[in-house]
């Protein structure tokens, strides 16, 4: 018995044996080299509190570029930033009031910097006759035009915060000056002395907060952004209520300082009596600061075709700190904005160095300076470190890590992505070959339901034109870009690591460099056969 079992043993060993072997799937591309576990590790630091909500500049930004860069060398990529690093230096002016020299003056009365007004950080000096101008927007949608009538010229503008009644953002069209117009742009392109804001409840309610930033903080520019000849912001300042009052002393609106609201929201817009004026000198002091995009190339294999770069990018800066902490947390840790675009890129990078070498050279550009007004991208589409034309396609990410929660549903995550979803934006504005290949490669790996909701740049969210991707596009790139939607704690202290759906997260990811992968080894780039219209935002 013992020998009959032995030999049953035996045969079904000898059969097993001689079974094929089980293959795996192909993976040239190291697409399965994204996981779970690295984006988490990766995610868990960037989003860290010790980095500090990673500001534009700020010690935060700089170690997480470190950890980047660190990460980028070791893998063995090649550096495409300046003077053969990594980084891509960007000069930054940092600008604040010089409050002992900064006055208002109205009517023989003196206004001290604080106490009687606030100024933003913009040097200059004035004194002129007023006009008042309502809110002081232009939106031709809703037939508003303030100005109608009213010479601003040499004179100050004053207006009073916000946007008129019944007025959203997505009233004012795509043409800065044009569609609508803000009282700041208005004033600087018109020939206006300056501008005098009348604070409502959110400038009232956060006073010493700015009056602390505008000495402290202050506003952080790109100088290189500066075109000559182009006319600068006129001097800015915000009136307290008791400069309200010795501005509209004995016009016929009869404003009140503490009903300036409700007064002056029923006047029309008006020429103040040519006797009053107004006069006021904002000084400034200016230091000079850097921040750095950080840019790695992997070459690729073909002789001719590595010349050409299919480029993903993200953001790696959020938001900072908040002055005053809610609930005891005052660090915008932005784990999904874009902590998770970060780390995506960072994941792919990885991949990629075990993968089979794609015949276009991979660009990964983690841009800074997002959150002040896409710095980064703009400052490399004006100062490429490789040609323009090389770049057949942007992929950009920019928050990809959240889902919506089984429970406690809120008005507020409405245009949010459920788990198998993602916003695909700008896919198929400018090349009809990208739009099917996002489609494809997509349905190919895991079927995900690409959403194409904000994907019109007319859309009242216009959100074509809040991400990196748009400085590519409007050089002629194409681009997607992949967004998890508008939840409750977008730009919120409440943005953490423990609310990222890392399974979903992997999904989009995977896709993503499983399309570059795809884009590079084309025999030809994505044509652009399409345009759109390329709009203005302040």
């Amino acid at each position: 018995m013992l020998q009959r079992a032995a030999l049953l043993l035996l045969c079904g060993t000898v059969l097993l044996n001689a079974q094929p072997a089980v293959k795996k799937k192909a993976d040239p591309g190291n697409i399965e080299g994204i996981t779970r576990g690295q984006l988490f590790d990766y995610l868990s630091f960037v989003a860290s509190d010790e980095l500090e909500g990673r500001d534009t500049p700020s010690r935060g930004l700089e170690i997480a570029a470190k950890f980047i860069a660190t990460h980028l060398s070791r893998w063995g990529y090649t550096p495409a930033g300046d003077s053969g690093s990594f980084f891509q230096r960007i000069l930054l002016h940092k600008t604040r009031v010089n409050a002992a020299a900064t006055s208002v003056t109205v009517g023989g009365r003196s206004f001290t910097f604080g106490d009687g007004f606030l100024a933003y950080p913009s040097a200059g000096v004035f004194s002129a006759p007023l006009v008042f101008v309502q809110n002081g927007f232009i939106v031709r949608s809703k037939g508003i035009d303030p100005y109608a009538g009213l010479d601003v010229k040499g004179k100050v503008i004053v207006a009073l915060e916000g946007l008129p009644k019944g007025v959203t953002r997505g009233d004012f069209g795509l043409k800065l000056g044009e569609d609508y117009d803000t009282p700041s742009n208005y004033a600087k392109n018109n020939g206006a002395a300056g501008l005098i804001i009348i604070p409502g409840s959110r400038s009232l309610g956060s006073w010493e907060r700015d009056k602390n930033n505008a000495q402290n903080r202050g506003s952080v520019s790109v100088p290189s952004f500066d075109v000559p000849g182009v006319k600068k912001a006129v001097p800015t300042i915000t009136a307290s209520l008791a400069l309200v009052d010795a501005i509209f002393a004995g016009e016929k609106t009869g404003v009140q300082s503490m009903s300036v609201r409700a007064s002056a929201d029923s006047a029309k817009p008006f020429a103040l009596s040519d006797a009053k004026r107004v006069t006021a000198a904002v000084a400034v002091r200016i230091d000079t600061l850097y921040t750095k995009n950080i840019i790695a190339v992997w070459e690729g294999s073909d002789k001719k075709l590595k010349n050409e770069y299919v480029a993903f990018g993200a953001h790696y800066d959020h938001v900072g700190l908040r002055p005053e902490p809610l609930n005891g947390d005052s660090i915008y840790n932005g784990a999904d904005d874009d902590g998770s675009g970060t780390v995506g890129l960072l994941s792919m990078a990885e991949a990629l160095t075990k993968a089979q070498r794609p015949k276009r050279s991979m660009m990964f550009i983690w841009h800074t300076g997002e959150e002040k007004g896409l710095w980064g991208s703009k400052y490399f589409v004006q100062n490429p470190t490789v040609p323009l034309s090389s770049i057949v396609t942007q992929l950009n990410i920019d928050m990809i890590g959240r889902t919506k929660p089984d429970t406690g549903e809120s008005a507020k995550n409405e245009d949010f992505v459920a788990p198998g979803e993602i916003f695909s934006i700008g896919s198929n504005m400018m090349s009809t070959q990208l739009g099917e290949l996002n489609e494809s490669v997509n349905t190919s790996l895991y079927n995900l339901k690409l959403n194409y909701k904000f994907d019109d740049p007319k859309d009242p969210n216009r959100l074509f034109y809040r991400s990196d991707h748009y400085n590519y596009a409007k050089n002629g790139i194409p681009i997607v870009f992949y967004f998890d939607g508008l939840h409750e704690d977008y730009h919120r202290v409440t943005d953490h690591v423990e609310k990222i759906d890392f399974d979903n997260l992997l999904k989009v990811t995977r896709t993503i460099y499983a399309l570059g992968l795809k884009i590079a080894d084309l025999p030809k780039r994505p044509p652009v056969d399409k345009t759109f219209e390329i709009g203005d935002d302040e």
